[in-house]
């Protein structure tokens, strides 16, 4: 019998990764350097079938050319990207500065490893979307059961 096991170290670094992405969240927002208040981060979301890893996140403003999808050692997506500072006009006093500007990045820790020559990324209206195929050893498999006389 085959069982697909998650790797203990991924769900780890996947639950630190998020507890890094918040700290750095708040420490932006309460340094309030002039120009980026919050840390460059931004949201994901990640979800699986039995054929693949498929990761989506909301990169509004961002220009394609400085999108970068990587896969790495099989089990680690990261994905960077860069947004232009606001244009600086004179005689303005910002109220609200919330959108995160300059490079910034996520690496994911995969919970198994993916076809990483078959990993497909569309970037739409604001929004990346990558599939991870699994590779053939992690996907279920009915075996076929047979009759014996």
């Amino acid at each position: 019998m085959t069982r697909n096991r998650r790797h203990p170290f991924g769900v780890l670094l996947n639950e630190m990764t998020a507890v890094g992405d918040e700290f750095a969240h708040l420490f932006g927002r309460l340094s309030g350097q002039p120009g980026q208040p919050e840390a460059a981060t931004f949201p994901l979301n990640v979800w699986q079938d039995e054929n693949a890893i498929y990761v989506e996140g909301d990169l509004p403003g961002v220009d394609r050319a400085t999108l970068e999808v990587t896969v790495t050692e099989g089990d680690k997506l990261a994905i960077h990207a860069q947004r232009p500072a606001p244009e600086k006009v004179e005689g303005v006093t910002w109220l609200r500065r919330e959108r995160a500007s300059g490079r910034f990045s996520r690496v994911l820790a995969l919970p198994f490893p993916v076809d990483s020559e078959k990993v497909e990324a569309t970037y739409t209206n604001g929004v990346l979307k990558v599939t991870l195929p699994k590779i053939a050893a992690v996907k279920p498999r009915t075996i076929p059961v047979k009759v014996s006389e």
